[in-house]
Formats: C-alpha cells, sequence, structure tokens
C-alpha cells in the first residue's frame, strides 16, 4: 500500500503549526578538505626537489674539483717528460763530483768532491747537428772530443795510475728527447776517489 502525502489546508496548518528545527551545522564536505589533504604530497614533493636539487650541485662541485686537479697535473707531467735524463750524468757540469745510480750507467747525482765519489765531470760539449748521427758516429766524436779537454783539466803532478777516462753521449732515444751533449768523466778503477782531480786555477 502506498502513503500519498496529505494536501490541502491539513497539511499546511499542520507544517505552520510544527516549529521549525534549528538548523544543523552542515555535514563537512569533502570537496572543503580536499586542499589540505593534498598540500602534504606537495610538501613532500617540494623537499623532494630541494634534494636532488642539493645532490646535483654536490656533484657538479666535485666533477668540478676532480677537472680542475687533472688540468693542473697535466702540465707536471708534461715537465717531468721533457726532462727523462735530469738525474743522470747529462745533468751534470764540469767540475762536479757524483755517484752513481743504479737506474744504469748514466745515472747519477752530484756530491761534494771531498767526500767519496764514482767520478768528476771533466768537460762537455754539444754535438753539431739534427738528425742522428748514429752510435758509431757519434762515440767517434766524444772520444776525440774528450780527449782533448782532458789534458787541460786534469791536475799534472796528480797520479793517474788508479782514474780511467770515459765519456757518456746519449743513445737514440735520449737523442730523440733533445739531450746532444757528451759528458767526460774521470772515474776510479780502484775505488771511489776522494778530493777533485782538477788542477788549480793559476
Amino acid at each position: 500500500m502506498n502513503e500519498m502525502p496529505e494536501t490541502g489546508p491539513a497539511a499546511t496548518s499542520l507544517e505552520d503549526k510544527v516549529p521549525s528545527p534549528a538548523p544543523a551545522s552542515a555535514p563537512p564536505r569533502h570537496g572543503t578538505e580536499a586542499p589540505a589533504e593534498l598540500a602534504r604530497p606537495r610538501r613532500r614533493g617540494k623537499r623532494l626537489l630541494i634534494i636532488l636539487f642539493a645532490i646535483s650541485v654536490a656533484v657538479a662541485v666535485a666533477a668540478a674539483v676532480v677537472t680542475a686537479v687533472l688540468l693542473m697535473d697535466r702540465p707536471h707531467q708534461a715537465r717531468a717528460a721533457a726532462h727523462p735524463l735530469r738525474a743522470t750524468v747529462f745533468g751534470l757540469r764540469a767540475g762536479q763530483c757524483f755517484n752513481s745510480l743504479p737506474n744504469g750507467i748514466f745515472g747519477a747525482h752530484a756530491v761534494p768532491c771531498a767526500q767519496p765519489h764514482d767520478g768528476e765531470i771533466y768537460g762537455a760539449f754539444l754535438v753539431a747537428g739534427h738528425q742522428w748521427p748514429g752510435s758509431g758516429a757519434l762515440a767517434s766524436q766524444a772520444r776525440l772530443g774528450c780527449q782533448t779537454r782532458l789534458a787541460g783539466y786534469l791536475n799534472p803532478q796528480l797520479a793517474t795510475s788508479g782514474l780511467a777516462e770515459s765519456y757518456a753521449y746519449p743513445n737514440q732515444g735520449a737523442w730523440a728527447a733533445g739531450e746532444h751533449m757528451v759528458v767526460c768523466e774521470i772515474r776510479g778503477t780502484q775505488g771511489k776517489l776522494t778530493g777533485s782531480v782538477r788542477a788549480s786555477s793559476p
């Protein structure tokens, strides 16, 4: 059975007599709460962006530091490569005494002549030309050039029985690196020398 709503004056007077209820507070709408709920993900997103930005800046700074170190190190390596014979007799000059190093027959470092030493440099000269002359030709030039310089350097009052003349000249690799110097040496045949073999200045 369907109930029909009352109509006419009775319905009207009933509505007039019934006091109208106090308006209840409107329930919260989901639409008004949405911004508060969406604010949290937005804040988290901002924090994530800040963290990613900080990481990218740190990585960029680290990369710049590494690049600067590499750029500063390259000239140093180039300078070191330009002097492959620095710790050899080719880096010494006439009048210096030296001790040999274990890096080969030409390895040497200067020491005072008053201390025991392996040898003494009595002369040095440059070989003319730019192209590699060959080992035989270079050895001949070294021998003749050093012999002409020995008499003017050696002390004539010195006993020479325990001395031996020698010379050092660059091999093809050293020549290509720019070393064209011949170095003339006096070495002891019975152990280390003490004191210089050089003639005193007049």
